[in-house]
């Protein structure tokens, strides 16, 4: 019966499904293509972002678990141009509340908790010209995380790409926290535009948090600033960051909320001149 119920809501929003990925609200399929190794969009949105001011939200929504995390999305999506979601589920509250306010969504899928889908989510106001994904296994107990790089067409021209980041969390070593970020870098590093990396970094020692330093450093991103630090810690730690490239900080705000586990990023950014 759950199934049965769960395949009508996905019928419903989502136009277009590839592998693990699920997307909702985008009329127009997705190719393969080889030469950039990521799918691309058959017919582009005539919609672009505007470069002097792109609002953007990071936030691990603890798979809606708590009850405010929906009403608390939904004032994001009122006042965002891109939602970069961490352990969302699939469900027909989430997927009406995205279509109800005409975003389109990518759901990199990472596991499913009985017939419902989990992983990264990243919404926005207009659809991604190409997009990557990823899932990564935890090596110890086996329970996979996503990874979702977007590009997106901004009103200057350029195109802005976008990686939202869920990291490995139960590894004694680095190896596998490594190899993670280095599948995201590798793809970032071939993109001459400005650059948006954030997420959930799961830096909760200090030699992971060191390595992100390293690998940022390669890329010329530059870590944001917070006049309010409220992000969640842990062990002393912050877990959850954003690095960015070829764009101007106009407001960086954290929240503490009751909504989830974390706190949410927002960001105000324009596109250097």
């Amino acid at each position: 019966m759950f199934k049965s119920i769960l395949n009508k809501i996905r019928h419903k929003y989502s136009h277009f499904k590839v592998n693990h990925v699920n997307i909702y609200g985008i009329k127009s399929p997705y190719h393969f293509d080889r030469q950039r190794e990521q799918y691309c969009i058959n017919e582009p949105d005539a919609h672009t972002l505007d470069h002097t001011e792109i609002v953007l939200y990071s936030w691990n929504i603890y798979k809606q678990k708590l009850n405010a995390a929906i009403d608390e999305l939904s004032y994001m999506l009122n006042k965002a141009d891109i939602v970069m979601l961490q352990e969302a589920r699939e469900s027909e509250t989430l997927m009406s509340l995205i279509s109800s306010h005409t975003f389109k969504a990518i759901h990199v899928v990472a596991f499913k908790d009985g017939h419902y889908a989990n992983g990264v989510m990243t919404i926005s106001k207009t659809a991604p010209i190409c997009y990557s994904a990823q899932k990564y296994s935890e090596p110890w107990i086996r329970f996979p995380k996503s990874g979702l790089i977007a590009t997106y067409p901004l009103s200057n021209g350029q195109h802005l790409m976008v990686a939202n980041f869920h990291a490995v969390n139960f590894s004694l070593g680095l190896k596998d926290f490594m190899q993670q970020l280095r599948t995201i870098f590798d793809i970032l590093q071939q993109h001459t535009g400005p650059i948006v990396l954030g997420g959930d970094f799961n830096t909760w020692r200090k030699s992971r948090y060191l390595y992100v330093k390293r690998l940022i450093r390669e890329l010329n991103l530059k870590e944001i600033q917070y006049p309010i630090d409220q992000r969640t810690k842990v062990m002393g730690k912050v877990l959850d960051h954003i690095f960015v490239r070829g764009l101007h900080v106009k407001e960086a705000k954290t929240y503490n909320i009751s909504a989830s586990d974390h706190n949410p990023i927002r960001l105000k950014l324009s596109c250097e001149e």
